[in-house]
């Protein structure tokens, strides 16, 4: 038995059915623009232009947790999202989620927000490819502090594709995305610095980023310098065990590469 849960922003109830059909819809309609382990599509429907994004099916654990205990990325997405726009972060207006579930097992799921025509990613800017990058990101810096950490949200996968950004007569407009996993409570000078550690950047970006973060605080430059390299090379070390640790476990077991969650 196949059941459908979902929920629509009360902004845009007039899109509960196209969402409560999507999972009839997504795979012959709309427009992909990503797909790696989740593929992204944008959407036209009447005078909204949507992003769905379709989660890949998780492993057998989570599809269990997902549906019984912590709710699926989709459903998290889509909850996070209405507490970034509640407190004022900007991220693309949450429509809704929807998941599949057949059997007491997630199936599929998806989320869905409007569409937001970025100039950029924060990559673009990391890889020196956009003009003005110094000011860019002390300005994304400080959005970080004043948007994320003043408001106790510590986002789990601040990576530089997360970052999307709009460059608007001089200034420049940051929404945050891919928002699943999220932890919210008091975010000291320390913790926020280590928000900063999977940019996997040159040091001389991380030192001008621990330096804007150290003038917010007011904290000696060096000491934040030396710690944001540190959490870097943490960060880089933890990612290659991990990264060895599944090509071991696909080794053993003659998995292909992303057969797993």
């Amino acid at each position: 038995m196949v059941k459908n849960r979902f929920e629509v922003a009360p902004a845009y109830a007039e899109l509960k059915a196209w969402v409560s059909e999507l999972n009839s819809t997504f795979s012959n309609s709309g427009v992909s623009i990503f797909k790696s382990r989740n593929e992204v599509k944008v959407f036209t429907v009447g005078s909204y232009e949507l992003n769905v994004k379709a989660f890949k099916i998780p492993n057998l654990i989570n599809r269990i947790v997902y549906v019984y205990f912590r709710g699926s990325k989709a459903e998290r997405s889509f909850r996070y999202a209405r507490k970034f726009l509640s407190l004022g972060v900007n991220t693309p207006n949450a429509i809704g989620y929807l998941d599949v579930v057949e059997r007491g097992l997630l199936k599929q799921s998806y989320y869905v927000s409007l569409h937001f025509k970025a100039d950029y990613t924060l990559r673009e800017v990391l890889n020196y490819k956009v003009d003005n990058r110094e000011e860019i990101i002390r300005q994304w810096v400080n959005f970080t502090y004043e948007n994320l950490h003043q408001n106790n949200i510590f986002h789990l996968d601040y990576s530089p594709g997360n970052t999307l950004i709009s460059a608007i007569d001089g200034c420049y407009v940051f929404q945050i995305v891919d928002l699943n996993r999220m932890n919210f409570g008091p975010i000291d000078f320390v913790k926020g610095l280590s928000n900063f550690r999977q940019l996997d950047t040159d040091i001389q970006t991380l030192e001008w980023i621990a330096t804007q973060y150290a003038l917010i605080w007011q904290k000696d430059k060096m000491t934040a310098i030396n710690l944001l390299l540190s959490l870097d090379q943490k960060n880089k070390a933890s990612r290659k065990f991990r990264g060895d640790l599944k090509r071991i476990f696909r080794s053993f077991f003659g998995l292909k590469s992303g057969s797993e969650e």
